[in-house]
C-alpha cells in the first residue's frame, strides 16, 4: 500500500471497527440461522455487520462502490470498489469458535490494492505483514480452506490434495475461515494456503495484504490470481512451486468444471 491510499486505509479501519463491535456484542446470544446454500447459512449478525460497513464507507468514501458477501453490489471489474466479508467463518462464530473475522478490501479496476482483516476473538488485526519463507514444503506449514460447497471431480481433487499436503508439509491447518488463513500467512504462522474457491469477499483483502507481504498469489495452476481465477493459492516463494505441482489435478478439475 502507498501513502496515496492513506485516506482509504483509515476509512477501512473505521468501517471494520463498526463490524467488529457488532460481532463482539452479539457473540454470546443465540443466532438466527438463515439458509443460504447447501450446508451453509448466514445469521442476523452477518447482515448487521455488512450494513454497518456499507453505511460507514458511504459516509467516509462516498465515491467508492461497495460489494458485500450478503448483498452483492457494484461491478467488481471497473473503478474503485470496496469488497467486504462482514463475518467470515459464520459457522465458527455461530457455534462459539473464536476462528472468525471481518475482511474488507479495495479493488481498483479489478486489482486488489489494500485490505484490512480483523480476528476479533483472537485480538489480531492486519493491514500489512511479512511472510516467513522456508526452503521447501517439508519445512512449511500449510492451511486448507474447507470445501463444503463443492462436489464431483473438483471436490475429489481438493480432498486428495488436502491429504497430500497433510502428508508432505511440515504441519497442516484447516480452520474454516479464510480470514484466519490470510492473517496467519502474512504473520509468518503459515507458509502456504489454498482456498476451495475464489470468492472475492474471501480473497480481495487477503490478496492485497499477502502480495505486499511477499507471498506469491496465484490460481491453482500457477497463473496470476485475478477475479477470473478458478481458485486461490497463496504461499511464500520457497513453498509455492511445490504447491503448484501438487495442485495439478485440482487445476485440471477446476478447468474442466469451468
Amino acid at each position: 500500500m502507498t501513502d496515496d491510499l492513506a485516506v482509504e486505509l483509515a476509512a477501512a479501519h473505521a468501517a471494520v471497527d463498526e463490524a467488529v463491535a457488532i460481532l463482539r456484542a452479539n457473540r454470546s446470544r443465540p443466532h438466527q440461522r438463515i439458509d443460504k446454500a447447501t450446508k451453509d447459512y448466514l445469521t442476523e449478525v452477518d447482515i448487521a455487520s455488512e450494513t454497518a460497513i456499507r453505511e460507514a464507507l458511504a459516509v467516509s468514501t462516498p465515491d467508492i462502490g461497495f460489494y458485500g458477501e450478503e448483498s452483492g453490489g457494484a461491478d467488481l471489474h471497473t473503478g474503485r470498489v470496496w469488497v467486504a466479508d462482514p463475518l467470515d467463518g459464520t459457522i465458527n462464530y455461530a457455534t462459539g469458535s473464536p476462528l472468525c473475522g471481518v475482511m474488507l478490501g479495495l479493488l481498483e479496476d479489478g486489482v486488489p490494492t489494500l485490505g484490512v482483516i480483523d480476528l476479533p476473538f483472537l485480538g489480531v488485526r492486519v493491514d500489512s505483514g511479512s511472510v516467513a519463507d522456508v526452503g521447501s514444503l517439508a519445512e512449511g506449514i500449510v492451511g486448507m480452506g474447507d470445501a463444503f460447497h463443492r462436489g464431483g471431480p473438483r471436490l475429489d481433487a481438493y480432498v486428495n490434495l488436502t491429504a497430500t499436503v497433510h502428508k508432505q508439509a511440515f504441519r497442516f491447518r484447516c480452520v474454516g475461515a479464510a480470514s484466519v488463513l490470510w492473517t496467519w500467512l502474512v504473520s509468518g504462522q503459515l507458509q502456504g494456503m489454498f482456498l476451495a474457491h475464489n470468492n472475492p469477499y474471501d480473497v480481495v483483502a487477503g490478496h492485497a495484504i499477502a502480495r505486499a507481504a511477499g507471498a506469491i498469489c496465484t490460481d491453482y495452476d500457477g497463473s496470476p490470481l485475478t477475479l477470473a481465477s478458478a481458485g486461490t493459492l497463496a504461499a511464500a516463494p520457497g513453498v509455492h512451486p511445490e504447491l503448484v505441482e501438487l495442485a495439478s489435478d485440482l487445476a485440471a478439475a477446476a478447468a474442466e468444471e469451468s
